[in-house]
């Protein structure tokens, strides 16, 4: 019979309607084959109400780190991307300002799950 594989999770899904802003987190960590991953993605948004519609929204903005530590056995990579955009709900403007990013760390030490 296979092994079964134990994975944690972590979800934080928390809301502020007074700051108009919302961010998603969630957090998994898994030991396989004497290797553990912990993989984090983190969803935040911030809404401010805007007064004029002839603004241009700007290009979102891609960062792409990734580190090699071999005398402590770590791989870490990140990736993250930042921007904006415009939404019309009941007849006015909204900006939207976004960050998403995803982060996985590799080791061969098994630590704390999630720590």
């Amino acid at each position: 019979m296979g092994e079964i594989e134990m994975r944690e999770l972590l979800l934080k899904n928390l809301t502020s309607i007074n700051k108009k802003r919302k961010i998603l987190s969630l957090s998994e960590a898994f030991n396989k084959d004497g290797v553990l991953t912990r993989v984090n993605r983190s969803f935040i948004y911030l809404v401010r109400e805007v007064t004029g519609a002839g603004e241009i929204a700007e290009k979102p903005e891609f960062f792409i780190y990734k580190i090699h530590d071999s005398k402590l056995r770590v791989e870490k990579f990140l990736f993250k991307i930042k921007g904006n955009f415009y939404v019309s709900c009941n007849q006015k403007m909204y900006l939207v300002v976004y960050c998403h990013s995803l982060r996985i760390a590799l080791s061969e030490e098994a630590h704390e799950i999630l720590s």
